[in-house]
């Protein structure tokens, strides 16, 4: 991941402590007894978040871990019965490359005078210590009415563009799509991003939050 170190020196620089610049600092392996400065810098600004989250009759809570522009979030999935080891392997790999690669290296963020670090986005799949806890279940077609796949719920034939949608909602971001029935009133839609769609389409008002939580503001890359 990139840090800032100006950035960091910025938002944190009523923290005190010890701090090592023994040989390379930024490389912790060739610290001996000692604390290097960027594993006391990622230390500094990782940060856990949740906020609750609403929108017409629905309602969640966003949870991620944040290490300056490098989100984290860790995944439980719990599968239904019949569902293989060997099936779960491919969609965690499917599932995976399609968030990261949706959602990481679209926007930066930095202020005059620092660097700009690219936003990245990871999912960590877990045992325990969940953000988020997913089931998993094999469609069924005649299912009336058919379970659709929602953030907690996801199904085997779901791709990694449904993957990096429901992933949105995690982070705290709502549906953007038409839903006459559900959801009237709800502004904006058809936008063409990942939250209409499951397009890779990453507007810069998405990732306004993540800057907020360290103080800077948002880059094109």
């Amino acid at each position: 991941m990139n840090l800032s170190l100006r950035g960091i020196a910025r938002r944190y620089k009523s923290i005190t402590g010890g701090f090592s610049v023994t040989r390379n600092i930024f490389d912790v392996s060739k610290i001996i007894g000692t604390v290097s400065l960027r594993s006391k810098l990622e230390s500094m600004a990782r940060e856990e978040h949740s906020e609750e989250i609403s929108e017409c009759i629905y309602g969640w809570t966003a949870a991620f871990e944040q290490t300056w522009t490098h989100i984290r979030i860790r995944i439980m999935l719990n599968p239904d019965a019949g569902i293989s080891t060997a099936t779960m392997n491919t969609l965690r790999t499917t599932w995976q490359n399609g968030i990261q690669n949706t959602w990481s290296n679209r926007w930066g963020c930095g202020r005059s005078g620092e660097l700009t670090c690219p936003l990245t986005f990871e999912v960590v799949w877990v045992n325990s210590n969940q953000h988020h806890t997913v089931t998993v279940g094999v469609p069924a077609p005649n299912a009336n009415p058919p379970h659709p796949t929602v953030m907690t719920h996801w199904h085997t034939n779901d791709g990694g563009g449904v993957a990096a949608h429901e992933y949105g909602h995690m982070l705290g971001n709502v549906d953007e799509y038409i839903s006459a029935t559900l959801c009237p009133a709800r502004n904006p839609v058809s936008t063409g991003t990942v939250m209409d769609n499951n397009t890779a389409n990453i507007p810069a008002r998405m990732m306004t939050r993540f800057a907020d939580n360290i103080g800077s503001n948002i880059v094109a890359l």
